[in-house]
């Protein structure tokens, strides 16, 4: 998913409250996970907590709401990965430079 897309499911997530906020985050695709009820999967800590993942970004914590919250800090953070101080539009290997001079073939 682009990083303007994934900044924009996370802003609306993140203006929902109460159900709504894991109604919006399933009808975008993600998923919830709630802890394991197998007392053998107990002996992995990830077993133990909630987990919401959305677009290959995963979070987990004590509740889904807060599981879905700590969704958005990573993937708010996940889209400003390569942005410019600036203006935030995404880094360019040009950097606002023009094209190289084209040498001459020999």
């Amino acid at each position: 998913m682009p990083p303007h897309s994934l900044a924009a499911a996370a802003a609306e997530i993140a203006t929902q409250q109460g159900l709504c906020k894991i109604l919006k985050f399933q009808d975008l695709g993600g998923t919830l996970t709630p802890p394991s009820d197998d007392p053998q999967d107990w002996w992995e800590p990830e077993n133990l907590t909630h987990r919401a993942e959305l677009n290959g970004i995963m979070a987990s914590a004590d509740n889904f709401f807060d599981a879905i919250t700590a969704w958005t800090k990573a993937a708010q953070a996940a889209g400003i990965r390569n942005r410019r101080a600036t203006d935030s539009r995404p880094d360019c290997p040009y950097n606002g430079q023009g094209l190289a001079p084209a040498t001459p073939a020999a």
